[in-house]
């Protein structure tokens, strides 16, 4: 069965990720690739921002008008990230232990994909797909008149969505990255109970944290640490 990989700091990991076994959706505005946390205007074709904001659209505001359309349909998608292992295991990625695992003191945990989508069946994934790591202009979007705004964006969403969504710069392409997106302007909890596979800690967390590790997770789920070796990341499981 795959494996996915979800980074994360000691602090998020005993105080919401574990004791609720659940990993929860991100707002692309919370994102740290500057092409999602900053803000979105768009270029198109029949785009009439005066009917979209009749109260607030004049030649003064029109660039405002255009970021805060961009800003609706940016803040229509939750997502939630992992590592993939399609190449190598995801718990060897250096860049994500150095950045999202807080310079290895936190927890990389791994997730059985097959069992996660199974246990949250009453989730609507809109995609589950890869990261395409490449240059690419944002697209020009087409506005329909005879809709309303709320179809006008879920269409340029659907139409749209790997330039929006699953494209990132080649200076990210370590990463590895995974996304799980929904359509939904609320955030999303989704269960990991079932398919919690492994938990791994870093190269530099302490061992007196373990025991607070250990009280939240069940006895049979395998604990690794991980550890250096001829420039490599590798693991030990720890019994307990």
């Amino acid at each position: 069965m795959p494996k996915l990989y979800h980074y994360t700091s000691f602090e998020n990991a005993i105080e919401f990720i574990l004791p609720h076994k659940s990993l929860r959706t991100n707002y692309l505005s919370e994102m740290n690739d500057p092409k999602e946390n900053q803000q979105w205007a768009f270029g198109g074709i029949n785009i009439d921002y005066k009917s979209i904001y009749p109260n607030e659209y004049s030649n003064d505001t029109h660039i405002f008008c255009q970021q805060k359309l961009g800003e609706e349909i940016k803040g229509k998608v939750q997502a939630l990230s992992f590592v993939n292992s399609d190449e190598e295991d995801g718990f060897k990625n250096e860049m994500m232990w150095a950045h999202y695992g807080k310079n290895h003191k936190g927890l990389c945990l791994e997730i059985d994909v097959d069992k996660f989508i199974e246990e949250n069946t009453s989730i609507n994934f809109f995609k589950f797909e890869n990261i395409k790591y490449l240059f690419e202009k944002k697209p020009s979007i087409y506005w329909d008149k005879r809709l309303s705004k709320e179809e006008n964006i879920n269409n340029i969403i659907k139409k749209n969505y790997k330039s929006l969504f699953l494209t990132k710069s080649k200076y990210w392409e370590k990463e590895s990255e995974i996304r799980l997106l929904l359509i939904d302007n609320t955030r999303n909890y989704l269960k990991i109970k079932k398919s919690l596979s492994g938990v791994y800690v870093g190269l530099s967390m302490s061992t007196y944290y373990y025991p607070c590790i250990f009280d939240l997770l069940n006895i049979s789920l395998p604990f690794y640490k991980v550890y250096y070796e001829r420039n490599e990341i590798k693991r030990w499981e720890i019994n307990r």
